[in-house]
């Protein structure tokens, strides 16, 4: 077919990912050090967005160090460490959650920019010849064979449309996943009790207190969390669901106020938040997909499974999924056989599901709770963990609990393996 000045010539792929977040970018990285071709489609120009998840749990790290990965991780880009999760009142402060015993290496949650971990994982994809990155790349339509099969994907890039077919497609476009709604797979909405309005303020390193990194403070009706981003604190002050367009009316004076009381030290910063329009509306939502494939697609990460912010594990099940990704496709790839493919990306949905499904549950239970308890006036952690915070050990076992409660899967050998180029 020749090409028109709108339409280039058709290429093919081993895999085709769409969208080049935590889990799209592990997966290419991935895929192309284990040999396949991957093509990487995202739709923005660069990676900068704000306020993506950004806290690398103790097991991720330890994953990550599997693949050889977070030394170098940690040693060249910017970071900071919480080695607790504390929740404060006017009265006091509970640490309800300790990571110095979660793991022996990384005893820390690293938060991370995503900007910059993103930036970090193209360019240790980037010195395997299969892996393709291209940015400002808009997936269109998804492609079927006669069957029914899905076998690539449309996407315009600028003013032209090109045509990409792949052995398999990859969803991991996010909680707003163009290709989950192009294939028609159904979700589930559970029930959640609060958004988010994130914004930031500087920080300053000489004088601010270094709390723990990972901080919630309440009052009643009020939930203010904070997080130690080196030069900034990125603050997000909880409003019920569905409040926005009253927030909006109320203005920014409420935050203000909540600042004022449990920041104080914050001092004339607290002045530079003087719009609303600083202030960014994250949709806190939980959606489940009964199914993650069809014949010829696999969804991972948000694409499948939006999760709460609650605890910062959404970036760490979006990664365990893509390991359990690669460790069932590459072998399947390798047979270039289709029902040999589908059956790999059914078998991710099987070794991933329940996890997610168990960690959706739990988070659907804790913000229900956290809605009740902000309509009932309560600033305090409930009964039962107030009186175990008391108890160092409690803390730890938290940690290490929580640390696993994502079930990073470990790298099959094949993955560990890289294939050098001539074997390609």
């Amino acid at each position: 077919m020749d090409a028109t000045p709108n339409t280039a010539s058709p290429e093919h792929t081993d895999v085709a990912v769409v969208g080049a977040g935590p889990a799209g970018m592990l997966l290419a990285y991935l895929l192309a050090r284990a040999g396949s071709r991957v093509t990487l489609l995202e739709t923005h120009g660069d990676f900068e967005r704000r306020y993506r998840g950004d806290t690398l749990s103790p097991a991720t790290l330890d994953l990550l160090d599997r693949l050889g990965l977070a030394d170098r991780l940690l040693a060249t880009v910017a970071h900071t460490r919480s080695t607790s999760f504390r929740w404060h009142t006017v009265e006091r402060t509970y640490t309800l959650t300790d990571y110095t015993t979660a793991s022996r290496r990384h005893p820390f949650y690293a938060l991370i920019p995503q900007p910059a971990f993103l930036g970090f994982l193209a360019e240790e994809a980037g010195q395997y010849p299969g892996f393709d990155l291209r940015m400002k790349a808009r997936a269109s339509t998804l492609i079927h064979d006669c069957d029914g099969r899905i076998t690539g994907l449309t996407y315009t890039s600028g003013a032209t449309t090109h045509t990409l077919t792949a052995d398999l497609v990859v969803a991991a476009d996010g909680r707003a996943s163009k290709i989950r709604a192009l294939s028609g797979l159904p979700s589930t909405e559970l029930g959640v009790g609060n958004d988010l309005l994130w914004f930031d303020l500087p920080r300053d390193g000489d004088t601010d207190p270094a709390l723990s990194g990972l901080d919630i403070f309440c009052s009643p009706g009020r939930v203010l969390a904070a997080l130690n981003q080196g030069h900034r604190w990125q603050l997000a002050f909880t409003i019920p669901t569905g409040s926005y367009a009253r927030a909006r009316e109320e203005g920014v004076e409420p935050v203000r106020t909540e600042l004022r009381r449990h920041l104080p030290w914050l001092g004339d910063r607290i002045d530079e938040l003087t719009s609303f329009s600083q202030l960014s509306l994250l949709t806190v939502r939980i959606t489940r997909l009964p199914r993650w494939t069809r014949p010829g697609l696999l969804l991972i990460g948000d694409a499948a499974h939006v999760i709460s912010p609650v605890g910062g594990s959404g970036i760490n099940h979006a990664l365990a999924d893509a390991v359990a990704a690669a460790n069932h496709l590459v072998p399947a790839l390798r047979q270039r056989e289709p029902t040999a493919v589908d059956t790999a990306a059914k078998r991710v949905q099987q070794h991933r599901k329940p996890v997610v499904d168990a960690a959706q549950r739990q988070q659907s239970r804790i913000e229900i709770a956290t809605q009740r308890a902000m309509r009932r006036g309560e600033p305090r952690p409930a009964l039962p963990l107030r009186l175990l915070s008391r108890i160092g050990a409690f803390a730890r076992w938290s940690g290490r609990r929580t640390n696993t409660n994502v079930k990073t899967p470990a790298p099959a050998q094949h993955v560990l393996s890289p294939v050098t180029a001539p074997e390609l």
